[in-house]
C-alpha cells in the first residue's frame, strides 16, 4: 500500500519533552534585561490569560518586525486559540514586561500572503527551519498551497503591538 504524498508545506511539531526543559532556561533567559542579550533579538515572552482555566501562561516565542511597526509572531501552536476576542496580553521584550494588544490571524488567505512574503525573503531553502513549517517543495511555494497548509495545520499570525515603546 503506497502513501500519500506530502503536502508542499506542513506544520513541523518539535518533540514536547525537550522542548519543555529548553522552554524553562529560555523564559529564565528572557525575563531580565542582563539575561535577555543576544536571545532577546529574536525571542520574547508572550503573557495571555487562559480561555478556560483564566489562569497566566507565558510562551517564548519568535518574533520579527512587521511591516506595520507591529511584532509578527508566526504560529501553528494550541495557544494561538486563547487569543480570539482577547486582544489584550502582555509580553516581555529585552527583559522588560510591557502590556501589548494583539490580533490573531486565522484567515487562510492573509495568512498565505504574510508567509509567501517571508519564503521570498528568506528563500525557500532557510525559510522552513525559520518559520516553524516544512518545505517539501524545491521552490517558493505558492500562495494556494499556503493556504492550504494554514487551513490543514493551523497556521496563523499574531500582530502585536507593543505600547510604552518598541525594541
Amino acid at each position: 500500500m503506497r502513501s500519500s504524498p506530502r503536502p508542499p508545506v506542513q506544520r513541523v511539531r518539535p518533540p514536547q519533552a525537550p522542548y519543555r526543559l529548553v522552554n524553562r532556561v529560555v523564559r529564565w533567559l528572557l525575563a531580565t534585561p542582563d539575561r535577555s542579550g543576544r536571545v532577546g533579538r529574536h525571542l520574547m515572552l508572550l503573557h495571555l490569560t487562559g480561555r478556560r482555566t483564566g489562569r497566566e501562561l507565558v510562551f517564548p516565542v519568535a518574533y520579527r518586525q512587521g511591516a506595520d511597526g507591529r511584532l509578527l509572531v508566526l504560529t501553528n501552536s494550541g495557544w494561538r486559540v486563547n487569543l480570539r476576542g482577547r486582544p489584550d496580553v502582555e509580553v516581555t521584550l529585552h527583559g522588560r514586561r510591557r502590556p501589548a494588544r494583539a490580533e490573531l490571524v486565522e484567515d487562510p488567505d492573509r495568512v498565505a500572503t504574510v508567509y509567501r512574503t517571508l519564503v521570498e525573503a528568506i528563500g525557500h531553502r532557510r525559510a522552513g527551519r525559520r518559520m516553524g513549517i516544512r518545505i517539501n517543495v524545491p521552490r517558493t511555494p505558492t500562495h494556494d498551497e499556503l493556504a492550504d497548509a494554514a487551513r490543514r495545520d493551523g497556521l496563523a499570525l499574531v500582530h502585536l503591538d507593543v505600547r510604552d515603546g518598541r525594541p
